[in-house]
């Protein structure tokens, strides 16, 4: 189900509008002024914001989270979002400004409560045609969580991976696990040890250093290496990764 746009509120629309013209200005100095320019703020599932130019129009959606937001945060996102619209680079901090909003402690956590609020997870299920996530978690669990691993979904993703093998989605308490991992030539200890990593992000959460959003701490990379297998299954993992991009480049 759609989400109606929402209307502008801490900056008025004038304010914003200005805003963008005045980037575009900026950004692209000799490109055709468009002849309108909206923007709204939308209620998307993330922290999204799109543009685009139609009919000499100029649509800008921002995510409503950033409703609220500092205007040298608004300001940055204009920047990044016409700077990829007119393939030009990025000036100046307009990413680091914008990241280091978005990855603060409260915007994360409004994050993550939008998502389980407007979003759902495609499950199509736990059995592969090779492996079974549910007989691995449990088996994980007990050897190294002692059994208390409050269990999660468990899903094999959609399409096959080349390079990202697990996610762990706290906003719905999931685990993906590529699709191209469940197959014979792949080791049961390779699909192990990228499950147990997912699991570790559920027993170490996110924390925040210096107001930076932190998954993989040095207690969380202790605890990895404790995998039986460790060193092993990461060598596996760092050849298929670089055998699908070869063949992806060839294709």
């Amino acid at each position: 189900m759609a989400h109606p746009a929402q209307p502008l509120r801490t900056l008025s629309e004038a304010e914003l509008i200005q805003m963008f013209a005045r980037w575009q200005q900026f950004i692209a100095p000799r490109a055709r002024q468009p002849r309108a320019i909206q923007v709204t703020f939308y209620p998307y599932v993330g922290i999204n914001n799109t543009i685009r130019l139609r009919e000499g129009v100029m649509y800008v959606r921002l995510s409503d989270i950033l409703i609220h937001a500092p205007k040298a945060v608004i300001e940055a996102v204009a920047g990044i979002l016409l700077a990829r619209l007119y393939r030009k680079p990025v000036p100046g901090r307009c990413t680091e400004v914008f990241r280091e909003y978005v990855r603060s402690k409260p915007v994360t956590r409004l994050a993550e409560q939008r998502r389980r609020e407007r979003g759902f997870k495609l499950i199509s299920g736990a059995r592969g045609k090779h492996y079974d996530l549910e007989r691995l978690f449990h088996r994980l669990n007990q050897q190294y969580f002692d059994g208390q691993l409050r269990r999660p979904a468990l899903t094999w993703s959609q399409r096959r991976t080349r390079r990202t093998f697990g996610h762990y989605d706290a906003a719905h308490h999931t685990i993906v696990i590529s699709r191209t991992l469940d197959d014979a030539r792949v080791p049961q200890l390779v699909v192990e040890y990228v499950l147990y990593h997912e699991m570790l992000h559920i027993r170490h959460g996110v924390t925040h250093v210096n107001g930076r959003r932190c998954v993989h701490t040095p207690a969380f990379q202790e605890d990895e290496r404790r995998f039986a297998g460790y060193d092993e299954a990461s060598a596996w993992l760092c050849r298929l990764a670089e055998t699908l991009s070869r063949t992806r480049r060839r294709h």
